[in-house]
């Protein structure tokens, strides 16, 4: 049977877009200007735009809190509450510090899939406004591009601890 333990964070980076939450109480007075002034030209069709705020609201408030995370079992975990990826070290093929454009190549800010600019495949990007950020190539052929603001530390932690583990691997 497997032995499972609390994961360590070796390395945490967290990010609070307040422009973000700003939207997150737009909607929230949406809601009530329509519930307060429109209710009673709508009747039951009043759920329908409700149902689209309250996504609106759960989609802008994820991606309000972004966090970056490295576990000491190399484990890099990154992207928003609800729409995060965690790649376990036998999945990733590299890790690159780039720097890249959100808008230009993503079109937005928060989940996006782009293309890439070396060789043209798709990326999936957890895109903050951070115009520096590192490229993960999986082993099966996705790459993942994250926003972080210290692009040099994450594969410097990460190397940290692989070439922790190759010595505790000679000592043993």
């Amino acid at each position: 049977m497997a032995t499972y333990y609390p994961q360590t964070v070796v390395y945490e980076e967290k990010k609070v877009t307040f422009w973000a939450l700003l939207f997150v109480l737009f909607f929230i007075g949406l809601v009530f200007f329509l519930v307060y002034y429109v209710s009673e030209f709508m009747g039951y069709l009043i759920f329908l735009p409700l149902i689209g705020l309250f996504f609106g609201i759960f989609a802008t408030y994820n991606m309000a809190f972004y966090s970056v995370k490295i576990f000491d079992d190399k484990t890099i975990q990154f992207g928003f509450p609800a729409w995060n990826k965690k790649l376990q070290p036998s999945e990733i093929n590299s890790i690159e510090e780039i720097s890249y454009h959100p808008i230009r190549e993503f079109g937005g800010l928060g989940w996006r899939i782009g293309r890439g600019r070396k060789n043209g495949k798709w990326r999936i990007g957890y895109m903050v406004w951070l115009q520096k950020g590192i490229e993960i190539e999986a082993t099966n052929g996705k790459y993942y591009v994250f926003g972080t603001d210290n692009p040099q530390e994450i594969p410097v932690s990460y190397t940290h601890l692989r070439a922790n583990e190759t010595e505790a691997d000679l000592v043993c």
